[in-house]
């Protein structure tokens, strides 16, 4: 892939990183917290997944970071390989096997999920290509024909 392909791709992997965290902290989870048994509150299910997707996109923005600055083959794999798994985490932390949301659907949280997967989906598909595509020279190399 060439230099300009790949910056390109790099950008577009930290913005959806950014996203992510911007949406996380900026539309959050639910406001209401819950009342306890006890009488107490305690934040939402939602909450403490939006406080993780923050902090897990925070550390994708760090890997789609290294896209830009990784000038060999394998720092390029490794910053690709990354930010896919960390996207994944994100998608996985909004679900049931992970911490979940809240179990009314049309609780606000359910359409910050949405964004989030959104934003998270495609620094997948980038992170997938950029581990893909890592070579820097591989743009040169001779193609073959049949």
């Amino acid at each position: 892939m060439g230099r300009r392909a790949w910056m390109i791709l790099a950008v577009a992997g930290v913005a959806a990183m950014a996203a992510v965290v911007a949406v996380s902290v900026l539309m959050g989870g639910c406001a209401e917290p819950v009342e306890t048994a006890a009488g107490g509150t305690v934040p939402m299910k939602c909450h403490w997944t939006f406080v993780a997707t923050t902090l897990v996109g925070a550390v994708g923005a760090v890997t789609a970071l290294l896209a830009l600055t990784g000038r060999t083959k394998e720092g390029r794999r490794f910053a690709g390989i990354a930010t896919a798994a960390v996207a994944a985490a994100t998608v996985l932390l909004t679900t049931p096997a992970g911490i979940g949301l809240c179990g009314n659907p049309d609780m606000s949280c359910h359409q910050t999920a949405l964004v989030l997967w959104v934003a998270a989906g495609i620094a997948l598909v980038v992170g997938i290509v950029q581990a893909a595509k890592a070579d820097p020279k591989g743009a040169e190399l001779p193609k073959m024909k049949l």
